[in-house]
């Protein structure tokens, strides 16, 4: 399905019946598929919103000029009224987690509860983040992926950004081995884009800082973080909790950057129990 909304066409898909929970997933140049299948639980109770992000997998190419963490919380907004929801509750995962909060800053009164895993306030620790690979990395294929993916330079094609997310992929479990084959699969069906990580890396990452506007944000936040997260540590959970005045935290302590694969029973129960309590 496509929505036409701020003159692009997003591609969406819903499943479920129930309230509506809109997933806003990371990269940024992934898509929604990789909450896919474990996500699929939560369509017993919930309606689930999956989209790609403008400029992102199977949504329609666009112009990049102008694109700002505005203009993909604007569409999120738009998606939700051209759904006919009044209210969504949110989750954003990784990036997606840098525009759940800047959506809960801009439209608070369409959230009923917002839902940030494995996210950060602002990226200004990259010394943590170079530390952590390389402390957690295997092999030097990763090492060399991680420096890639932050080099100055935009990569070239979408092909050049996959093998990237292929060769650092471990990185983002605390059991990587035990979890080989969701390592692998987690990715699979992303349509990945090159043109989107270029864009959000070189001129979306250095301006993003959210430390400012939280504390006026009052929407009921769970925080959810690994504490073997590499590249949004639970350190940066931790300062999400402290800066939202209606939060609450939790650490799942045997998971990376993925808690719904790798502690999926505790996840689903902890997110389940809280959609519900709002």
């Amino acid at each position: 399905m496509f929505a036409e909304v701020n003159g692009v066409k997003l591609y969406y898909r819903t499943m479920g019946s129930g309230p509506p929970l809109m997933l806003m997933h990371g990269g940024l140049g992934c898509d929604h598929s990789y909450f896919l299948p474990w996500f699929e639980q939560m369509a017993d109770q919930w309606t689930l919103i999956l989209y790609d992000h403008r400029g992102n997998g199977r949504s329609r190419p666009i112009e990049w000029e102008g694109v700002t963490h505005d203009t993909w919380a604007a569409d999120a907004d738009a998606l939700r009224a051209h759904l006919g929801y009044e209210q969504i509750s949110l989750l954003g995962h990784s990036y997606g987690g840098f525009l759940g909060q800047e959506y809960a800053a801009r439209y608070p009164e369409r959230l009923t509860g917002l839902v940030l895993l494995c996210t950060a306030p602002a990226l200004d620790y990259p010394e943590v983040i170079a530390a952590n690979a390389e402390t957690r990395a295997s092999s030097p294929e990763a090492i060399a992926g991680v420096a890639e993916a932050f080099a100055p330079d935009p990569l070239a094609r979408d092909e050049d950004f996959e093998s990237i997310m292929t060769r650092i992929g471990p990185l983002y479990f605390h059991q990587p081995d035990v979890f080989a084959d969701d390592v692998n699969s987690v990715m699979a069906n992303v349509k990945f884009s090159a043109a989107a990580w270029n864009h959000c890396s070189q001129h979306c990452m250095p301006e993003f800082n959210t430390l400012a506007v939280l504390p006026q944000v009052n929407v009921p936040t769970l925080i959810l973080s690994g504490a073997d997260d590499w590249i949004t540590p639970a350190e940066q959970g931790q300062r999400m909790h402290d800066a939202l005045p209606n939060s609450e935290l939790m650490i799942f302590e045997k998971s990376g950057h993925f808690p719904y694969i790798e502690e999926e029973g505790l996840f689903f129960r902890t997110l389940r129990d809280w959609l519900k309590a709002r």
